[in-house]
């Protein structure tokens, strides 16, 4: 009998990526990116993607929250927080799947009724926690509109229409307004139509106190929600964070998956040995057609709390398959998945306030083992508009044992402001030991298990 898996409660919050974005046809949402802040880059580059809530479209590949980055209270001034916006919701349950999108003839059908209708349509999705019903959206006449809308479509589609308070039209003034002065925004990570709540919505990252009051004089507070989220300070005094890879059961960060128990890598647990309404969900997906389906193998649960859960298929140290799931009122809905060929790479899960850097050796001084001066480069993984690190570079913390000399560092991410992605240069480090290195192993210590510390595959 599958034993019930235990739930444990986590803090999801936005990463410093807040891109609410299109993904494929017939998604409403529209949201201009600010800051990228938080995307990894160099040896842990993947395809940006959009961190998608609700699914508006068969979802896409996507990634978790940076840990980095956390939410907390904050004075609103006039504007209500986003969470705190009821989303619109289909009373039509759809039968489609997560990997499946509506005939592409029905949406077009929709919105071209709706583009007749522009002082009152409020635009369309696909609304994936009620089965992927289409939902288009206007400020009145539904009857009439609903009517109208059953005539044009086929019996079978599966469709509502629902009462929003604004226009797309009227939302759009808005978000233009907030785009002509959005360098008076200071801390502003993205702004966009919500569609679901059929809002303008705006995210800030650390931003000033009079960030928010320029905003109330810029727009009015009515058509729109704000998201704000403080980064916590980084830890106060030396680097100390190699002890927590000695725990017997460290929280690391796995490319693709995010953070996960490192017992759940090396000994993955089954989804036939889990009881879980998530584990149902992924069953469901594996069964269901679709242009992509979910890639049939041997699925592990990496974690499952209240309202999100991840699975994945391990080969070694590559993650082969993922899926991501979010609690969508009493449904688990599909919100992201992909494939890989790329090791996972787990490194510890570092304190807030704290980033991971890559560290390789310096090839124009190799360590010998009379030296007891190690020559080492490191170099920024988030985006970071090129910044040189500075004294944001933390560590060295060096632990030397009999065996092996262990060195881990990391960075103090960039906290204000819009940030690019152009990738970031290496700084020189110099390690000191207490004595010659001899023959002993040099390890990254954020490595679990921690690596033998290489040159860069590009020299």
């Amino acid at each position: 009998m599958a034993a019930r898996f235990p739930l444990r409660t986590r803090t999801w919050v936005l990463g410093a990526v807040a891109v609410l974005a299109a993904a494929a046809c017939g998604s409403a949402d529209r949201v201009d990116q600010v800051s990228t802040a938080g995307m990894d880059t160099a040896e842990d580059s993947t395809t940006p993607t959009a961190l998608v809530a609700p699914v508006t479209a068969a979802p896409s590949p996507s990634s978790e929250p940076s840990p980095t980055t956390s939410t907390a209270a904050s004075p609103l001034s006039a504007f209500v927080a986003c969470d705190d916006i009821p989303e619109l919701e289909s009373t039509v349950e759809g039968n489609l799947s997560g990997t499946q999108n509506p005939d592409d003839e029905l949406t077009r059908t929709i919105r071209d009724y709706g583009g007749q209708h522009r002082e009152t349509f409020a635009d369309l999705w696909i609304d994936r926690a009620h089965g992927g019903a289409l939902v288009a959206a206007f400020t009145d006449g539904l009857e009439s509109h609903r009517e109208a809308l059953a005539a044009l479509l086929p019996d079978s589609a599966r469709f509502d229409v629902v009462r929003a308070d604004y226009s797309t039209a009227e939302l759009e003034v808005v978000r233009a307004e907030i785009q002509a002065n959005a360098e008076e925004l200071e801390g502003m990570s993205h702004f966009g139509i919500r569609t679901t709540r059929n809002r303008v919505e705006v995210g800030f990252i650390d931003p000033p106190d009079a960030t928010l009051d320029r905003l109330a004089e810029l727009v009015s507070a009515e058509p729109v929600c704000v998201d704000v989220s403080y980064r916590p300070e980084p830890p106060s005094g030396p680097l100390d964070i190699v002890p927590l890879v000695s725990a017997d059961d460290p929280l690391v960060v796995c490319r693709g998956i995010g953070s996960v128990r490192y017992s759940l890598l090396v000994n993955p647990l089954s989804v036939d040995e889990v009881d879980h309404p998530a584990v149902e969900a992924l069953r469901d997906e594996l069964r269901s057609p679709g242009p992509e389906p979910l890639l049939m193998g041997d699925w592990s649960v990496m974690r499952i709390d209240d309202d999100r859960a991840t699975f994945a298929i391990i080969d070694g140290d590559v993650i082969v398959g993922r899926a991501s799931f979010r609690l969508a009122g009493e449904r688990w809905v599909l919100s992201g998945f992909g494939t890989s060929n790329r090791p996972c790479k787990a490194r510890v899960a570092l304190p807030p306030g704290l980033a991971h850097v890559e560290v390789h050796l310096d090839p124009g001084s190799l360590p010998q083992p009379a030296d007891t001066s190690i020559h080492l480069q490191v170099r920024e993984i988030d985006c970071a508009s090129g910044r040189e690190m500075g004294d944001a570079l933390q560590g060295p913390q060096v632990i030397e044992t009999e065996d092996s000399v262990l060195v881990a560092f990391a960075v103090v991410p960039i906290t204000t402001g819009a940030v690019t992605c152009q990738g970031n240069p290496f700084t020189r480090v110099t390690v000191e030991l207490s004595q010659p290195l001899g023959e002993r192993a040099l390890l990254n210590a954020v490595r679990v298990p921690p690596a033998p510390i290489e040159v860069r595959p590009d020299g």
